[in-house]
């Protein structure tokens, strides 16, 4: 490491910064529902909300770099849509789309995409929407419908390895019920599901349970329903279908309690695991068949074994039962079942509805528990590593806060929006929504709101990202009227600006930029928090400044075209966007020392051999 990047260093990690609340650990105040039935904070740079979670248990193998996916709903919860959050327990990314489910990353023609379900969720368990394909940028590339006028469910969205699009969907339509003790012309709620073409929406196969089921197959019977078109019966309830390598599905029924192999030309059932009608030798006790209500089964490890998440619930009154995660060994010759793992949770929660089961790159294995605010993460084996809530315990099953399904992925998204910049007195917030490769974030000063390249720009500050929002103390020495930040990432490029902002470091007031306002549901978010911290950056500052003379003393000089130890844009990097001269574009070089210039390249500057 060079002199002046040692400097850098030096100066960046002694620089105080503060950030978002972040989680709480063994909380029984947020358990108990002290914080509320969704713990969120608020930001000043934002008018987002980001939850607050509570590790319950926690361990160092559940970071592992990936981001948790969740998607909040329920009565407690203001403003709906999906959710990323980083290993730390922090926002990442959010927008308020409505009542959403499913959020999860699928890869397609080469690229990531994050998808999600939204639309009407109050259709008796299941609903009409519409999913979404969102690109790194988190711009809507694909929207998917279903064909043919049917509404796409929210229960299940997969992008299959033939790189279509499988979902489920409720059709209601007219049944002879007399076999279940209904009307000769009864309707029924048809679990239905589709394949289509994602380029064009063209349907490609489509399977509907009551050409291939006896109404007496399922557990839950009418309950007064079926008997006009307005009021039909759910006697299937599909909630999961998974596409194999074979061309083949694998479908869940949550009321029947049994999967059931589809062959995917004739849409004949070729075998049903569980159920009334189970074609499996159970060699595990019953405990490889005995899942009740279960949701997100997936083949697993070339079609020999499945996952699921067993609700173990009948879905009427209180839950007696613990959910559990299932690994499960299938022999389809022998036509024999074994329980290869079982994933219990220490913490017993019993959700009645929703859940799912992923197996992560690592090795471990997350479920997420539904209509429970909670998710866990295991090894594979099936000892916890990790058990955290989004909501407390003390209203679980409640339904004031849930997710259909927990994700984790790895995920890199480059929004096409500004970092946000709020001002209070000698604190400059900032955060970007979204933006999942900053690693610093640089305070700049300057006398004019657009200065061009011949005018000065000062170095202020440079302190590392921490959390959705980053607090960087503004050096008591900053005696510039306008300041800015710049977001860098880990080589030094820059990846965006704020714009630039008045600053009065007199007023009583949050002086909010412009940035990225997705998410105003109209409602003001900013939190003028007490300038509890001040005491402490201003000590730490005064020590900054200097350093900062020092060093603008000894390494005035501007360097030429440096590419070691330079900060420059990323490839297609748009300057204008960002308020950025083309000078500054060209040729952004800014010493790791604390050059007060961000400058193009210069004649005078020193070789790189000194």
């Amino acid at each position: 490491m060079r002199l002046r990047d040692a400097w850098f260093a030096v100066a960046t990690a002694f620089t105080p910064v503060q950030a978002d609340r972040g989680p709480y650990f063994q909380s029984s105040r947020f358990e108990n529902g002290d914080l509320g039935q969704w713990p969120t904070e608020t930001y000043r740079s934002s008018a987002l909300m980001g939850p607050i979670l509570n590790y319950v248990e926690s361990n160092p193998p559940c970071k592992d770099g990936q981001y948790t996916l969740i998607a909040p709903r329920g009565m407690a919860v203001r403003n709906p849509g999906p959710m990323i959050i980083d290993q730390d327990g922090h926002l990442v990314w959010t927008k308020y789309y409505g009542q959403t489910y499913n959020v999860n990353v699928y890869r397609y023609k080469g690229q990531d995409y994050l998808t999600f379900w939204v639309g009407n969720d109050g259709i008796v368990g299941h609903g009409d929407g519409t999913y979404y394909m969102l690109d790194s940028a988190y711009e809507e590339a694909y929207t998917v419908r279903g064909a043919n006028g049917l509404p796409a469910d929210l229960h299940e969205f997969q992008i299959t390895g033939d790189e279509t699009a499988v979902f489920t969907v409720y059709d209601v339509v007219p049944a002879d019920l007399r076999s279940a003790g209904g009307p000769e012309k009864g309707w029924l709620w048809d679990g239905t599901f589709q394949e289509v073409d994602i380029e064009t929406g063209q349907l490609l196969f489509q399977w509907r349970a009551s050409e291939h089921f006896n109404l007496t197959d399922g557990y839950r019977g009418r309950e007064g329903n079926g008997d006009s078109e307005d009021r039909p019966w759910d006697f299937f309830h599909i909630n999961s279908v998974d596409k194999d390598s074979k061309g083949n599905f694998l479908v869940s029924s949550r009321y029947m309690s049994c999967l059931t192999y589809i062959d995917g030309r004739t849409g004949d059932i070729i075998w049903r695991l569980g159920g009334k009608h189970n074609d499996f030798h159970d060699l595990s006790a019953g405990a490889a068949t005995n899942f009740t209500w279960q949701h997100h089964a997936r083949f697993r490890d070339n079609g020999t074994a499945i996952t699921l998440f067993d609700n173990a619930s009948r879905g009427e009154g209180a839950p007696r039962l613990t959910s559990r995660g299932l690994y499960l060994d299938l022999d389809t010759h022998l036509m024999t079942v074994r329980l290869r793992h079982e994933y219990w949770n220490p913490h017993p929660i019993s959700s009645q509805s929703q859940g799912s089961v992923q197996l992560l790159d690592t090795g471990n294995v997350l479920l997420g528990y539904g209509a429970n605010a909670a998710w866990t993460e295991y090894t594979l084996a099936g000892d916890v590593l990790c058990h955290v809530h989004f909501g407390p315990a003390s209203a679980f099953g409640a339904g004031n806060i849930l997710s259909y399904r927990v994700f984790k992925h790895a995920w890199t998204g480059r929004p096409r929006t500004n970092p946000a910049l709020a001002l209070y007195r000698y604190e400059a917030a900032v955060s970007w929504n979204g933006a999942t490769e900053v690693a610093t974030w640089v305070l700049e000063g300057s006398d004019t709101p657009g200065p061009n390249e011949d005018e000065s720009i000062t170095f202020l500050a440079a302190v590392p990202k921490s959390g959705f929002e980053t607090i960087i103390p503004i050096p008591a020495h900053t005696s510039q009227d306008y300041l800015r930040v710049l977001g860098l990432n880990a080589t030094g490029q820059i990846l965006g600006a704020t714009a630039w902002m008045h600053w009065d470091p007199a007023s009583e007031e949050v002086l909010l930029g412009p940035g990225d306002t997705d998410n105003n549901d109209g409602s003001s978010a900013i939190d003028v928090r007490a300038f509890l911290f001040f005491a402490v950056g201003f000590s730490s500052t005064v020590v900054l400044a200097v350093c900062a003379w020092f060093l603008r003393r000894r390494f005035g000089a501007r360097e030429a075209g440096r590419e070691r130890g330079a900060w420059k844009p990323v490839d297609d990097f748009n300057g204008d966007e960002h308020g950025l001269s083309e000078g500054e574009v060209e040729g952004v070089e800014f010493s790791l020392l604390g050059n007060e210039r961000l400058s193009r390249s210069d004649s005078r500057g020193e070789s790189d051999d000194d």
